[in-house]
Formats: C-alpha cells, structure tokens, sequence
C-alpha cells in the first residue's frame, strides 16, 4: 500500500514538471511570437524591390495637343488624393510568330470573306485586296491588324432595321467576321463596347438624332479590365477598333474598319515601381499629361483618381501603366512608371 502511495507521489511530482514545462515553452513561444508580431508591426520587413525585368520602359506616347490652361482642386469623397500602392504589373504585348507563309495564310482567310480582287503588295508587311462590292482591306499580314476603306459616304444609304439596330446582334456580326480571320476576341468586352447611330446626307457624316434617321452604325470595341484596371486609347470615347456599317441586306454591310488590337501577354509580366498620386497630380498641373475636356470652366474639380492601362496607336510593346484624373466633363492620362 506505501509502495502504490509513493508511485502516486512520484507520478504527480512528474505531471507537475511537465506542467512547468509546457508552460515555460509556452511563455517563450509568446515571448518570441509577439516580439515578431511586435517587430512586424513597429519595424515591418519592406517587400522585395520590383522587379523591372523588362529594363527601362519607354515613355507613354501621348497625342500632341495644344493644352489649354487649367487650375485643379481635389474634391474626391474623402478630400485628398488616394494611396496607391508602389508598384504595378507591366505586360507584354503579345507578338505573333513570323512565318514564310504569312502571306498565302493571309490570303486563304480572305478568300472566305469575299476579299479575291487586285491584290497588292504595299510594304514588307502590309497588303490589301478589294471584293465585289467595292470595299478594300489593308492588313498587315504578321499582326493581323487592318483597315477596311471603301467609297460609301458616296453611295445610296438604306435605313438601319433589323439586327444592325441591335448592339448585340452588331457584336456579334463584327465578332464572327473577325473570327474568321482566325484573330483573338476573348479579351474584348460586349458590355462596354459602344454603338453609335450616323446619319448620311450629301455625303457628310453627322450623329443621328434618333434610330429611325440612321442609315449607318459604327461599333466601337473595348477591352476587359487587366487586374481590375481600365485599359484607355489616345481617344477618350472611341476605340483603336470600331467597325461602320451601312443597312440594307447586302452581305457586305461593313464599308469602314480599323482593327488595331495589341493582346497582353497575361504569362509574361513584370512589377515596376509607380508615382505616388501626388506626385502624378503635379504631372497634372504642369501639363504632363493627355487632357479632354468638354467645359468652359478654368478651375477644375478632380472627383476620382485611378489607375489604368493605356495603349496608343502605334506599334506599341507593353500595356503601360497611367494615372487617370477624373470630373465633371473632364479627363486626363498622366504617366504612371516614373
């Protein structure tokens, strides 16, 4: 009986060490953790540089503009301007691969689009044909970016009716057209694409007042948000893409096309260092920056600060980085990668 007595004695003396034990461990996992917690908090650890893979990035090419004088007060929702982060993503544009038989791939494509007649070579890269009814195509047979022109502004215009009045259906027409040409749509957004009703009379153009005036549409195309963030064109309402067509139920009802598409390569990125918003809102105020503005006031109220993508009409490499200032009537694009 005194044998099992000093087994409990002895038992209960080894629980209670390892109760000190454990609680000692305990105390010097809090200790430690909250020292780094502390540490994390007081002292945090500063990310990674970016990382800038691409080297130094060439400017944002802004439209020449003859700027008028403005003066900027912030009047955003919490009276200052935002905190950005200090970096963003840069992505590649995607490049299409040369190859010898550019040229005949080209031309089978449009074969099935009507496009047969008096082929001509206009540089080492672009090309054009014409189809019966009179339209041209200009392409450039690497990127696969082109123009259709023809002589419509001098022809009998039918009223728009049917599926050309719809900007679905239209989007749909211009989307398989351009499949056809075997080019990628998966990045362009039927939401935010735009269609635009013209009247023509003695061969001018004017903005119809209504659908039952219009005789032409023109479809502008736009592209989805890159992480969240806008893409923006050297002009504010209309796309780098549009397509024009006449009604009537000819299968020809494109007369007028500029399709110039730069695709991001969404595997291919790299983050750079960006302006703060206050230092792009100096940008802003000394002129460095592409500005419309639709007002007679002199004395701007800015109402929203973003980020964006921009992407000009030239042979442009990378989807750069812009600040973009909004209010009322007004908008302007400043360089974001310092």
């Amino acid at each position: 009986m005194a044998h099992l007595a000093q087994v409990a004695s002895e038992v209960r003396v080894v629980l209670k060490l390892l109760a000190a034990s454990l609680a000692v461990i305990f105390l010097l996992f809090i200790f430690f953790k909250g020292g780094e917690i502390a540490k994390n908090l007081f002292f945090p650890t500063p990310p990674p540089p970016p990382d800038e893979k691409f080297g130094k990035l060439p400017l944002v090419t802004f439209p020449t503009q003859n700027l008028e004088k403005f003066e900027y007060k912030i009047n955003t929702l919490t009276g200052r301007l935002p905190s950005f982060s200090d970096r963003m993503k840069v992505y590649k544009v995607k490049r299409g691969t040369p190859s010898l038989i550019a040229l005949k791939s080209a031309r089978d494509k449009l074969r099935l689009l009507g496009y047969t007649e008096n082929e001509s070579k206009i540089s080492e890269e672009e090309y054009q044909w014409t189809n019966s009814s009179g339209q041209t195509i200009r392409m450039n047979i690497l990127t696969g970016n082109y123009k259709i022109f023809s002589n419509f502004l001098g022809e009998p215009a039918e009223s728009i009716t049917g599926e050309l009045a719809r900007k679905d259906r239209t989007y749909e027409l211009v989307i398989r057209f351009i499949g056809n040409l075997e080019l990628e749509t998966e990045d362009l957004d039927q939401a935010s694409s735009t269609l635009t009703y013209f009247k023509l009379e003695n061969g001018s153009l004017t903005k119809a007042a209504s659908l039952n005036d219009a005789n032409l549409t023109r479809l502008d195309l736009f592209q989805k948000n890159i992480d969240d963030a806008k893409i923006y064109y050297p002009n504010l309402s209309e796309s780098l893409m549009y397509f024009m067509l006449r009604g009537g139920s000819s299968s020809s009802n494109i007369v007028e096309a500029s399709f110039s598409h730069y695709v991001a390569d969404l595997s291919n990125s790299s983050t750079y260092p960006i302006k703060t918003a206050e230092v792009a809102f100096g940008d802003l105020k000394r002129g460095n920056a592409l500005i419309f503005a639709n007002t007679q006031e002199k004395l701007i109220d800015i109402t929203d600060v973003s980020l964006g993508y921009y992407i000009g009409g030239e042979n442009q490499q990378y989807f750069l980085p812009i600040v973009v200032f909004k209010g009322k009537e007004f908008t302007a694009y400043v360089q974001a990668v310092p």
